[in-house]
């Protein structure tokens, strides 16, 4: 019996040396630094450009005050501002958009103001032009400026309420209010 517990007591440690130096094989290994350069990100900006905004309705070039303004099924109104674009990047292509809740109801529990915000905001189309910016929307292609230097951009957002399908249509939007003060414009870059 001596024999077998001193055996298994030296197969423990053997196996103890074993696996304690199970860590220290060597094996060979080579690097190099290879002569590269640095690259840096791009970066693209929409911002205010401190100039006011103008709001029309129904085609008219006559700026309105929106303080007081009535609008009624078959009304467009549209809002006409100057925005700075910045885009650095060797391949910048863009989405422009209006931020869903630029359009809010009034008060979020009555449902006339929710009505009339549905409304309006399914119809609610943003274009853009100027230097740095094609295309016919949603999507634009944004050109980026000399050294990413920021380039106007007339930005216009259109406000349609339809006419309804059927007569008494859009009656759920009758004596409803919303809230247009804060129009936020979005430039995202696109993926694809």
């Amino acid at each position: 019996m001596k024999k077998i517990v001193k055996a298994t007591i030296a197969a423990a440690a053997g196996a103890t040396l074993l696996l304690g130096g199970a860590g220290t094989f060597a094996t060979w290994n080579a690097s190099a630094t290879t002569q590269g350069t640095s690259i840096s990100s791009g970066n693209l900006v929409v911002e205010d450009s401190g100039a006011a905004g103008v709001w029309t309705a129904n085609g008219s070039s006559t700026p309105i005050s929106l303080a007081g303004y009535t609008i009624a099924p078959g009304d467009t109104l549209t809002y006409t501002k100057t925005m700075s674009i910045a885009a650095e990047g060797d391949n910048i292509s863009a989405t422009l958009g209006l931020t869903p809740a630029s359009i809010a109801a009034a008060d979020a529990t009555d449902a006339n103001d929710q009505a009339l915000a549905s409304y309006l905001s399914a119809n609610a189309v943003l274009t853009a032009t100027g230097t740095g910016i094609t295309g016919a929307g949603p999507t634009f292609t944004v050109t980026p400026g000399a050294a990413g230097i920021a380039q106007d951009v007339t930005v216009s957002v259109t406000i349609t309420f339809p006419y309804g399908d059927t007569a008494g249509g859009n009656n759920a939007a009758m004596s409803g209010m919303v809230n247009l003060s804060d129009l936020t414009v979005t430039l995202t870059q696109k993926t694809a």
